[in-house]
């Protein structure tokens, strides 16, 4: 991707809708409840947002140079893509979160054949569960995770 097909969130404003869970000059941000400068189409505060969590904001979809299509924009793929988001023994791990209940199935299982062939292991979200696609070993290990109510990352 060159400068000039630098991608822009447009009309996307999943990532202050409630889906990541996130802290905006105190307000909670979480699951049924939006940013509060959010108005669903645009941020009212967009000039005064904080550095954290708003300017430091990574989307998958937006990194420059992303692998991710088009059409994987999370309002349209229903995930927003964490990219490497932590390091599991060596390897970065991307962590795929649902905008609503569950991803979209095109989008699921696209990003899981661009894990195999990049050798990235996944978490992702489906309704209030997790799950871990990679080596069995990581999978292994994120579901004793699961299991033990541990989180997946630090």
């Amino acid at each position: 991707m060159t400068a000039s097909d630098e991608r822009r969130c447009g009309g996307c404003t999943a990532c202050c809708d409630g889906w990541l869970r996130i802290k905006v000059f105190g307000h909670d941000v979480e699951a049924g409840k939006p940013c509060p400068f959010s108005s669903g189409h645009h941020c009212t505060i967009y000039d005064q947002r904080p550095e954290n969590p708003c300017r430091a904001f990574i989307c998958g979809w937006l990194n420059q140079n992303s692998p991710l299509p088009d059409w994987m924009r999370p309002d349209m793929a229903n995930m927003i893509l964490l990219p490497a988001n932590f390091i599991w023994r060596g390897r970065p791990v991307d962590v795929a979160v649902p905008v609503g209940p569950r991803p979209k199935t095109k989008a699921l299982e696209w990003l899981k054949k661009f894990s195999t062939a990049q050798g990235r292991p996944l978490l992702y979200r489906i309704m209030e569960d997790w799950y871990a696609f990679g080596p069995p070993e990581f999978q292994t290990e994120m579901r004793d995770r699961i299991s033990k109510g541990e989180p997946l990352w630090t």
